[in-house]
């Protein structure tokens, strides 16, 4: 730590711990990273988590009542119980372990910690990962998307006025909360890494150097089906339709197509969708990262299409370590410095995103792209450096 003294702190984040969802995932990059920088570390989240793991820091779990095992996001009467006892918990293990700040994650644990009375002694800093004036209409399921649209507004606006300072994962978060009407001196862009072995346990052997050439990508032979990939959640928002509208483009030029999830989610809705569209379509249990890096990697390109704006998809970060060509869509990307790495479709629409593939699929020059990619995934977006960034943000407030 350069003779910088340890810190004590508490995270909090109001969502299942671990799974292979990316907040997840990220909340457990920056805990691993901070303990590995001398830090002592403690995370507060929901009872259940999707397999079990060991960590460098301390766990500590709401009560697990009600019973909750949903791996989803997005409103659910159970959380509400459980996010009212979070605003009890926070401001117990905070009087009991004295931190020198808390980090909360998310609107939920900011909203539990920073909005009723009597906040917790110590400085408390709110990790937007996204906006939540995009994020809560994408839901579906909190009524017209104005009134959605609204709420997610004055989210963005009242906790980073209660917070003593705000990390955006991504300069379009910040731009969007400065829109809100946050105070620019009290937001900093800190953005998010997280390395192959993260959450693995230790399970996992240490990833090749970042200098080293990965292995060719797949190269697509046009008299067999071209694989397009998807890895991650199948909710709404991730633009899963977008792709398998423009696996169906592609398939009525006359390209055979598979589409490939790599998924914890229940797959049905997509797969209905699926076949709908006459897409052919498998479904790959995530399992760990470097089981799913690989299902990924034997695909010919990976997709993001998500079209929330703002937030960072810590999936690109692994989409990239697995060298396998990415094509993006504005919306996923935006922002986000991934240009020179990605093969950007001209705009959203399935037509574009089918084109991109093609030319992801059949570039010539798609190996040195796809190592430029994993290397500027191993440095700027690795854990030990996006530690690095929070400790230094972290320490502003104190």
């Amino acid at each position: 730590m350069s003779g910088k003294e340890q810190l004590r702190i508490l995270e909090v984040a109001a969502l299942p711990f671990p799974s292979r969802q990316g907040t997840q995932v990220l909340l457990d990059a920056i805990c691993r990273g901070l303990a590995a920088r001398g830090h002592e570390v403690h995370v507060l989240v929901y009872a259940h988590g999707a397999f079990p793991f060991r960590a460098p820091y301390r766990v500590h779990r709401l009560s697990d009542a009600p019973r909750f095992r949903s791996l989803r996001s997005g409103p659910d009467w159970r959380r509400i119980v459980l996010d009212a006892q979070l605003v009890v918990e926070v401001r117990r293990l905070a009087g009991k372990l004295r931190p020198d700040v808390i980090h909360l994650h998310n609107v939920e644990a900011a909203a539990a910690t920073l909005l009723p009375p009597a906040r917790p002694a110590a400085p408390c800093v709110y990790h937007a990962h996204n906006l939540m004036e995009h994020e809560l209409p994408s839901y579906g399921s909190l009524g017209p998307v104005a009134v959605a649209r609204s709420l997610g507004r004055q989210l963005d606006t009242v906790l980073p006025a209660r917070a003593d300072l705000t990390l955006a994962v991504s300069e379009p978060t910040r731009a969007g909360l400065l829109a809100a009407g946050a105070d620019a001196e009290r937001v900093v862009t800190v953005e998010p890494g997280v390395d192959p072995s993260d959450l693995a346990a230790g399970s996992l052997p240490p990833p090749p150097p970042a200098d080293q050439a990965p292995g060719a990508p797949q190269r697509w032979n046009p008299a067999g089906p071209l694989r397009i990939a998807h890895l991650g959640n199948l909710d709404r928002y991730q633009g899963v339709r977008r792709i398998l509208q423009a696996a169906s483009h592609l398939r009525s030029t006359g390209v055979a197509v598979d589409f490939v999830a790599v998924t914890e989610s229940e797959p049905d809705g997509v797969r209905k969708e699926a076949h709908r569209l006459e897409v052919p379509a498998r479904f790959v249990p995530h399992g760990s990262l470097a089981a799913a890096l690989a299902a990924v990697a034997d695909c010919h390109v990976a997709v993001l299409a998500r079209h929330v704006p703002g937030g960072f998809p810590i999936k690109a970060i692994a989409l990239l370590q697995a060298g396998v060509p990415v094509v993006a869509t504005p919306s996923a990307v935006a922002g986000l410095g991934l240009d020179d790495v990605v093969w950007l479709a001209e705009n959203d629409e399935p037509p574009a995103l089918a084109a991109a593939c093609i030319i992801a699929a059949t570039d010539p020059q798609a190996a040195e792209r796809c190592a430029r990619g994993r290397r500027l995934a191993a440095e700027r977006f690795s854990s030990a450096a996006a530690a690095e960034r929070v400790e230094a943000a972290l320490r502003r407030v104190l």
